[in-house]
């Protein structure tokens, strides 16, 4: 799969003909641990940590060839720092390339300025064993509390050049992940039905029910 032939930009359920969203911190367990919500509910986010884990190692395997690809928003002066908690995660002697690019073609209706653009760096030809991978999804479950490290802005996406897919996981509540062929999802959607999330489960049981 050519990595253009997704579009890394969010909302990627959306955004695509076939596609999964899990629910990711389970909301059964909260993510407070008291009422007052003066303290995070540690239960909460290792639950989270471990969904996240278990759809990850069904989409991706140890001998797909993958690409991770991490994007912030810039104003012209921001860059991505190759000792970003991302990229720290990385074998970079195992990459082949780490590619930085800027891009306009994203997000259109919010770049106000001919200054303002995407910037990315995308990390190719990796295999699941040349990242930590889980220390990169906890830092994205991590995203919304600054009293929780590591954490990171921005968005990451797992490119999977072998199964034509893409995972993105925006922050503890959800992940996406989309695909070229619906076959391709079939797998996830059947082993982790029940993260599903419900508001969108109607439209995702007519596109992947269907024998």
């Amino acid at each position: 799969m050519s990595q253009d032939e997704i579009k890394l930009e969010k909302p990627l359920f959306y955004n695509n003909p076939f596609g999964l969203r899990f629910e990711i911190g389970p909301s059964e367990i909260g993510v407070w641990a008291n009422r007052e919500k003066s303290q995070l509910n540690e239960e909460y986010f290792k639950a989270a940590l471990e969904r996240a884990q278990s759809i990850f190692n069904t989409a991706f395997t140890s001998s797909d060839d993958i690409s991770i690809a991490y994007q912030i928003f810039s104003d012209g002066r921001r860059k991505i720092k190759k000792k970003c908690h991302v990229l720290r995660q990385i074998k970079i002697e195992k990459s082949k390339e780490i590619s930085f690019s800027e891009h306009r073609e994203l997000y259109l209706e919010n770049l106000n300025y001919k200054c303002e653009y995407w910037h990315r760096a995308t990390a190719h030809e990796l295999t699941t064993e040349d990242a930590n991978i889980n220390k990169i999804l906890l830092a994205l479950i991590n995203t919304d509390f600054g009293s929780r490290q590591p954490s990171i802005g921005g968005e990451c996406y797992f490119i999977n050049h072998t199964k034509g897919l893409v995972l993105n996981l925006y922050d503890d509540r959800g992940m996406d992940v989309v695909a070229l062929k619906r076959e391709t999802l079939l797998p996830l959607y059947k082993r982790h039905n029940e993260w599903i999330l419900n508001y969108d489960r109607e439209h995702i049981d007519e596109v992947f029910s269907q024998i």
